[in-house]
Order: structure tokens, then sequence, then C-alpha cells
């Protein structure tokens, strides 16, 4: 029996499909979010008010992941690497750091990641000291829970099969659709608790 559990959410807190109460001021959205959903990426250089969704994730009694996704070209310069973490540094354990690549980070950079739960995303395999799988042509590699980010969109049908050909991961793994509206996430979430996971 597989051991898949699916922690499922979108990239931003921008939903446009009137998921949101008209009169919830912004800064609560992270709240209104994470009471429906358990996994959320945002961008390391994003506007949200980070330290209070991490504040937020430490004191909750629920289960959630936060995404923090860099891009290849800040990830893969140590200048701006080194720039960009100081702000994430002191909640490193509340978040994975997750980018899309397609070769390996330098020793240099590994060496800046060190202590941080990471999860990189390539077409092609990594060879990092990681754990690595196979999923759906890509290979994720990640040293505690792997995310898979997706940007297609779906029917209920192509949601169905794209579940079922991952469930194969056999661990807990965070689903990031990138695009997803909040009608969509919840499909996603329905399908994955009838298929058993």
């Amino acid at each position: 029996m597989s051991q898949t559990q699916f922690l499922i959410g979108r990239s931003g807190l921008d939903l446009q499909d009137d998921f949101y109460p008209d009169d919830l001021p912004s800064e609560w959205r992270f709240d209104y979010y994470s009471t429906l959903f358990r996994a959320l990426s945002l961008p390391i250089d994003t506007d949200e008010d980070l330290e209070e969704i991490f504040e937020e994730i430490k004191t909750s009694e629920e289960e959630f992941e936060l995404v923090i996704s860099i891009e290849k070209a800040q990830l893969t310069d140590p200048k701006q690497l080194s720039a960009l973490l100081p702000s994430v540094a002191s909640y490193q354990r509340f978040f994975t750091l997750f980018c899309q690549l397609d070769k390996p980070p330098t020793q240099v950079v590994m060496d800046l990641l060190h202590g941080y739960q990471l999860c990189f995303q390539s077409p092609k395999p990594l060879k990092l000291d990681l754990k690595q799988v196979k999923v759906m042509g890509e290979y994720l590699s990640f040293n505690q829970h792997p995310v898979l980010y997706n940007s297609a969109t779906w029917d209920e049908k192509q949601m169905r099969t794209y579940l079922q050909e991952i469930s194969s991961i056999n661990t807990k793994a965070i689903l990031i659709c990138e695009f997803a509206e909040s009608e969509t996430l919840n499909k996603i979430r329905l399908v994955s608790e009838l298929l058993g996971f």
C-alpha cells in the first residue's frame, strides 16, 4: 500500500476566483488560505509578510508546508544567494527551499544552503548528496520532503492520472499547482482523498 500523502497548494496568495471574502484585509489572506489548503509556494523575494507567515506556521497546530521558491539565477549566483538568505535564515526549519534547475549547484552554493530543507526539480539527475526520485519525467532531489511543482491546467481525468502516476513516490509530498484557483485545488484534494492519498 502506498504511503504517499499529498499536501496541496498553489503559488502565491493572489487567487482570482472570489476565494476571499470581499471585506477580508489583505494581511489576513494567509490565515484564511491556510484553513483550507495545506501548502503554499512564495518567491524568496515576495512582497508578502514572511515573518508574520512564519510566526503563524510556528504557532499553528495544523500541518502546513511553506515552499520558498528561488529562481535559478538567484540560486546559482553565490553573491545573490548570500544577499537573499538572511531574510529567511532564522525560519529555515519552517519551509522548504525549492528551485527548478538543469544542472547541480556548485559546492559553494550547497555550502551556503547547509541546514536548509531543500528540493530541486530537474529534467535530468543531479549528482548531489540528496534523496532522489523520478516523477513524471522530472527528477526531484530533496533532503526532507519532495516538492512537485506543476504549471499545467488539468481536467479531473488528468488530475486522477497525474496523482496515480506520482503515488509511487511513497512519502509525504508537497504538490504545488502554480496557477490553480481554489475550485481546482479543492478538486485535486478531493481526487487525492478518493484515491486514498
